[in-house]
């Protein structure tokens, strides 16, 4: 029952997902009701209930005690949106693809190097695009150590499709697990090299941000700068306090 019951929600999330991102009701507008949803799909209230804490979690709909629940300006089809509440979760990009702009090549770059703490001013470097809904909204400028990049490029990776490179060096290359990430966003002007990968005019206001990854050992593993299109991708962040006053 709690099977059937999981798998009713989740149709009813992603068929009110898909309404809503196709455009049905509208930036603004509002959702049906509970009951009146209920009935329409033959399933319970509290049914409906947890479809819509699925649609809020995502940033799709927003609540209003006493006056429904309606849609955001986030909505749009083409726009990846997803709450990154786990380091498995930034790791995997569930929903979007990769697509290989420049394979791993070992350059001299001393600030990469000096933040993966390496013994010289060679790394490995690559550059990848991320794609939701076949719409590039991301372009990844990546810094590994030598070594491990070597091993990528003699076995032809990373590959275009599903996946992320720091995912395909846990699994394969590094010998302890990935156990941290620190991350710093920042408002910047799109670069010129960097507009057309992600469709934004050469000084329009993006998105930048730095990601840097440990393992177990606390030995730096991957160093990524990346470019998003904002009009494309929205980053969620919720946080609670640890104890209550």
């Amino acid at each position: 029952m709690q099977q059937r019951g999981q798998a009713a929600y989740r149709r009813l999330s992603a068929a009110l997902r898909s309404a809503i991102e196709e455009g049905n009701f509208g930036d603004g507008g509002r959702l049906p009701t509970e009951a009146e949803l209920g009935e329409e799909y033959g399933v319970s209230r509290h049914t409906v209930r947890q479809a819509f804490q699925d649609l809020v979690a995502d940033g799709l709909v927003y609540r209003v005690p006493g006056r429904g629940t309606f849609v955001t300006s986030l909505s749009r089809r083409g726009r990846y949106l997803r709450l990154m509440g786990t380091l498995e979760e930034i790791m995997a990009w569930t929903g979007t693809e990769m697509e290989v702009l420049v394979p791993v090549e070992l350059r001299e770059e001393p600030e990469a190097a000096a933040r993966l703490e390496l013994p010289s001013e060679e790394v490995a470097t690559l550059v990848v695009r991320r794609l939701y809904e076949g719409v590039p909204f991301v372009v990844t400028h990546i810094y590994l150590p030598p070594e491990v990049g070597k091993l990528m490029r003699d076995e032809g990776l990373p590959s275009n499709g599903p996946g992320t490179v720091i995912g395909t060096l846990e699994e394969r290359f590094i010998s302890s697990p990935v156990a941290e990430v620190s991350q710093d966003v920042t408002a910047v002007s799109t670069p010129e090299d960097i507009s057309a990968m992600i469709d934004c005019q050469p000084g329009e206001a993006i998105l930048h941000a730095e990601r840097f990854y440990r393992d177990a050992n606390g030995t730096p593993v991957e160093f990524a700068i990346s470019h998003y299109n904002p009009r494309r991708y929205s980053y969620r962040l919720e946080m609670r306090r640890r104890t209550l006053p």
